[in-house]
């Protein structure tokens, strides 16, 4: 027992160690991180039955968890490519087709300004935000008074009668001449 590293140490001392492993041993909170850490000090020691039991449990627990995690994110991404595709092709937003630069736009600005994971959401921001504006009409430099008979004997009276006429028109689905 020359060699022990153990040998400096009084036997009161160690009883006293000894007795602190045992209750962490057994501790419902201590037991299975103290074993753990033992198997790091003497990776020869047999663990008991039942840790090793929980130890495989944990294990399968966790592949399990990680399996399920991929799966989710795996799930994720096709939704993701999916929509990107319906973007492209002008399904997912019905009209709508999206190019490349638009796409780009959606990504880039749009869906980590916001927080979005959802290229529909991110594109419906995008066509509010950063619409093209619509073309105007083009209307010519000339344009010519119309002939409404008593527009210039009564504009006021004439006005409000055409505008009665419009609205009517309107309210019957049809539209104004």
């Amino acid at each position: 027992m020359a060699n022990d590293e153990f040998a400096n140490y009084p036997p009161e001392t160690l009883i006293e160690l000894g007795k602190l492993a045992l209750k962490m041993a057994r501790g419902k909170e201590t037991r299975r991180s103290f074993l753990q850490d033992v198997k790091k000090v003497a990776p020869d020691y047999q663990l008991p039955g039942d840790q090793q039991v929980e130890d495989l449990r944990h294990e399968l627990a966790e592949k399990q968890a990680a399996a399920e995690e991929k799966s989710r994110v795996d799930a994720v991404k096709q939704r993701l490519e999916a929509q990107r595709a319906s973007l492209i092709e002008g399904t997912l937003i019905a009209g709508k087709k999206f190019d490349a630069d638009a796409i780009k736009e959606i990504e880039e600005k749009i869906m980590p300004k916001y927080g979005i994971s959802d290229y529909e959401g991110a594109a419906k921001i995008y066509l509010g935000d950063f619409r093209p504006p619509p073309p105007s009409a083009t209307r010519s430099a000339n344009w010519t008074f119309p002939d409404v008979p008593g527009l210039f004997d009564k504009p006021a009276e004439t006005a409000r009668d055409i505008a009665h006429q419009v609205i009517d028109e309107f309210n019957r689905g049809g539209r104004a001449a």
